[in-house]
């Protein structure tokens, strides 16, 4: 975006002026003495800044290093809580609206504006990114202040909000018995609304919101966003209608002030937000409740931070599924919108809306659809499989039990029909997630089926979701005895379904994999989950028993195909995963795996040859590669180099691989390992993974003798006999390895996976 890299300032005399680079403590550019006692701007040029140049003042423009040394007493910070500095949106707490914007997303943190009302303490000071940074990156220490050690406790947290926002869960609950008798004898039990629990914000909260609320300066680029996300992903939880109601709610009440970008009325608008945000949400549902009831009743006038950050939220996950080349982030102007800058700045707009729940301990169904899609968002920007990405899985799930998901779900007087659709998906996603977590990381689940009851959802569509009275008798009718579509869509609701067998299973598994288990049960409750995996996908409707026919003949939208890849891959990393338990915990023969192995990787090679049908998937297709090619393709690749040393071994001679086509297809996937980006999410597993299968690859090809050392340390000859032949000695495979390794693979059937 060359209207930020080349500003104004820099246009004239620029090669005998440079600029300051000394900060201030709040990480801000120092402003010379003038500028900064006249609380003007300052361009923070050496040796003159433009404004004294103009001014004549040149001779008072000076820098100095300790401008405020005279300082009072500190002042007692009102109660606040962790401002979160990692995701602080912008980098101090003060902005000017009158400070030039070139795009209300990708606008550089350097260009964000000073702030004229300074609150009562400092936050922690950030270091600015550079323009370049990649979006996973974190700010350095922030330097402490005292103020900052001297901050209290939240309130909502001391007086603990939480406990009064739902009713106890079970018997043992340490105030079920008080609740039992409490009306008995008089006693009102505490809610929410409860007077004497109401919550002043402090101003500092108030213009974070406001910070916030910058993002959604331009309503028709958001909506575009929207718009595009819903286009070819859908949704899960948040389904598009919802989405509309929230948003057109938002820019018809709110519209004029966002465009306007007044500091004054944005301070009205976040403190309005904040009144609407403290009021539960649970006075808003009863059995009746519609769909439209309910969603116009969070937005517009009564909008809050949990739609907010909803709505930056899909856009930074639009912009982490999509390349950087994507029609949408080219404008009518000169320059390309720069994706990573929105990303970051979105993301960070979520965490600190998730903050403002978290701080006022505000639990409700908004804030886990929040939650959930701010916990992919957040892992999608982290090493997959890193402590920050269990952790966050971690509080998911944690919100899930808390709000009593795992109990049963039905509609009552305090729960119409979607609330509890949408509770059941809901919690069958979290609970896959749990399991996907757990395996990714070899470590135990945090959800369990002994304290779960799990439900399936209806397999019904967004709009029969959002549908009432004689319409939604209808749909529900449609559907049949086991409650699947009738029309053989693949859809959201559908894939949501599979997750509770799925993930019964997968736990299952987990059970097996990391118990102390001796060798007979091992081998019994492998068979009794192989079996029970086979009748699973026996049981499925038709539309729904995937085979590995080309993706080009199925004549579906890519949405579709991702799923359909998801349930073929799924089920067999099942047979996978008990294999490799199997081999591993009691010694069994490796010839199934290799089958399965064999059979994961031919699919995951079809979706690879496919990739230009699936562009706008990035995170799926870095999933697949890492989940199931990785491993498949190990297993394969390890096996070849082994037949390929020792082609009279038992096992070459009893499944032999067939040398050419595993090649090629090895090489292929390499080679779409090697176009996911670094600093992304699975790039450190796509890095190793493509070293390891090069490393064998070129063991293989290179017809000149390796030493390698094993183990024992004792030196090995890897040669490839059949390259004697004098048709294959025409020329070194090893060098066009090496050559492929080099090739740039960015046209159009090589999707850049960002």
């Amino acid at each position: 975006m060359t209207g930020n890299i080349f500003p104004a300032r820099f246009h004239a005399g620029h090669r005998d002026r440079t600029l300051n680079t000394n900060f201030r403590r709040n990480g801000k550019l120092q402003s010379c003495e003038p500028c900064r006692r006249g609380k003007l701007r300052c361009d923070h040029m050496t040796p003159t800044c433009g404004r004294c140049a103009r001014r004549n003042k040149a001779h008072q423009c000076v820098y100095h290093p300790a401008p405020l040394t005279k300082r009072t007493g500190l002042p007692t910070p009102s109660i606040e809580s962790d401002p979160r500095s990692p995701s602080t949106l912008v980098q101090s707490t003060e902005w000017d609206a009158s400070a030039p914007v070139v795009h209300p997303l990708t606008t550089p943190p350097q260009t964000e504006s000073a702030i004229t009302s300074q609150p009562s303490y400092v936050v922690n000071p950030q270091v600015v990114l550079p323009r370049t940074a990649r979006a996973t990156s974190l700010p350095a220490h922030p330097r402490l202040t005292i103020d900052e050690l001297r901050r209290p406790l939240p309130e909502a947290h001391v007086r603990g909000d939480s406990l009064n926002k739902l009713p106890a869960a079970g018997f043992v609950h340490h105030t079920a018995i008080l609740d039992e008798y409490e009306l008995s004898i008089g006693i009102q039990r505490p809610n929410a609304e409860d007077p004497n629990t109401s919550t002043v914000i402090s101003p500092l909260y108030i213009e974070r919101g406001a910070a916030v609320l910058t993002l959604l300066k331009d309503p028709t680029i958001l909506q575009r966003y929207l718009d595009k996300w819903f286009s070819f992903g859908r949704g899960i939880v948040l389904i598009e209608p919802m989405i509309k109601i929230f948003t057109s709610g938002v820019w018809s009440v709110w519209g004029k002030i966002l465009r306007d970008q007044n500091p004054k009325e944005l301070r009205r608008m976040s403190e309005r937000i904040w009144h609407n945000t403290l009021k539960p949400v649970s006075r808003l549902l009863h059995r009746h409740t519609s769909p439209r009831e309910f969603c116009t009743a969070v937005t517009g006038e009564n909008l809050r931070w949990e739609i907010v950050g909803i709505i930056v939220t899909l856009v930074a996950l639009l912009c982490q599924s999509l390349s950087d080349a994507d029609p949408i982030f080219c404008t009518d102007k000169a320059y390309v919108e720069d994706r990573a800058a929105i990303i970051l700045r979105t993301h960070n707009a979520s965490e600190i809306c998730i903050g403002f729940c978290e701080d006022f301990a505000i639990v409700n169904d908004l804030y886990l659809w929040f939650l959930y899609e701010n916990a992919g968002l957040y892992c999608s920007l982290r090493s997959r499989g890193s402590f920050e990405n269990w952790k966050r899985s971690g509080i998911l799930a944690t919100a899930m039990i808390f709000f009593n998901l795992h109990q049963e779900i039905k509609v009552d007087d305090n729960t119409p029909f979607f609330i509890a659709e949408l509770r059941k998906r809901l919690f069958v996603c979290a609970y896959e997630n749990d399991k996907y977590s757990a395996i990714y990381n070899g470590r135990p689940p945090r959800l369990t089926r002994s304290y779960c009851m799990l439900q399936s959802p209806l397999d019904l569509t967004d709009e029969q979701l959002m549908s009432e009275g004689p319409d939604l008798e209808a749909a529900l009718y449609s559907l049949d005895e086991e409650g699947w579509n009738s029309s053989a869509r693949v859809q959201r609701s559908t894939f949501a379904r599979l997750f509770m067998p799925n993930s019964l299973l997968a736990e299952e598994i987990l059970e097996v994999s990391l118990g102390t288990l001796p060798h007979e049960e091992v081998i019994r409750r492998a068979a009794d989950i192989e079996q029970r995996a086979i009748e699973l996908q026996a049981s499925l409707p038709e539309f729904l028993r995937i085979d590995d026919q080309p993706f080009l003949e199925l004549n579906r939208p890519p949405i579709e195909l991702i799923y359909m890849a998801y349930i073929r891959l799924e089920s067999l990393n099942h047979h996978f995963l008990l294999q490799r338990i199997l081999i591993k915990k009691i010694g069994a023969d490796s010839a199934k795996l290799l089958n399965i192995a064999q059979e994961m990787f031919n699919f995951v090679v079809i979706i690879v040859n496919n990739i230009h049908i699936l562009r706008d998937f990035q995170l799926d297709i870095i999933q697949l590669l890492t989940m199931d090619g990785i491993p498949s393709a190990a297993i394969i690749a390890m096996e070849l180099l082994h037949q390929d040393q020792n082609p009279t071994s038992a096992s070459a001679l009893a499944n032999p691989l067939p040398r050419s086509s595993t090649i090629q297809g090895l090489s292929v996937f390499v080679a779409c390992l090697g176009t996911v980006k670094p600093f992304t999410n699975g790039s450190n597993s796509s890095i190793r993974g493509r070293k390891f299968l090069k490393k064998i690859l070129d063991t293989i090809l290179d017809p000149a003798p390796l030493r390698l050392t094993t183990d024992d340390s004792t030196d090995q000859t890897l040669g490839d006999p059949s390259f004697t032949s004098p048709f294959l000695q025409t020329g070194n495979d090893g060098d066009f390895m090496r050559w492929l390794d080099s090739m740039d693979f960015e046209c159009e059937s090589w999707v850049n996976l960002n």
